[in-house]
């Protein structure tokens, strides 16, 4: 199920990001700092100068909500966005 979801999740920030490849997209149900569920979504990408358009990220959130409601989720996203370089140092480390 949770395949599905970042499958579905990765389609959707992959459209909306156009220029950038997304390389791999992982989301998990948390907790914020203040103890509220929320949807982590971390987005590991590959553009040029590994730089991604402010105004294309800006509107992630939104491009997401319908999305998100119509499997159940009524979880806010918060996104994390890694180069893959730094994907690979995270995991390495």
């Amino acid at each position: 199920m949770q395949a599905n979801i970042d499958e579905s999740l990765k389609t959707i920030v992959q459209k909306r990001l156009k220029l950038v490849k997304v390389v791999e997209l992982e989301s998990e149900r948390v907790k914020d700092h203040d103890g509220d569920p929320i949807l982590y979504i971390m987005v590991v990408y590959e553009a040029k100068n590994d730089r991604l358009d402010p105004k294309k990220v800006l509107g992630l959130t939104r491009s997401l909500r319908q999305p998100l409601r119509e499997i159940d989720s009524e979880l806010y996203p918060v996104f994390s966005f890694l180069t893959e370089e730094e994907f690979k140092n995270l995991e390495s480390a």
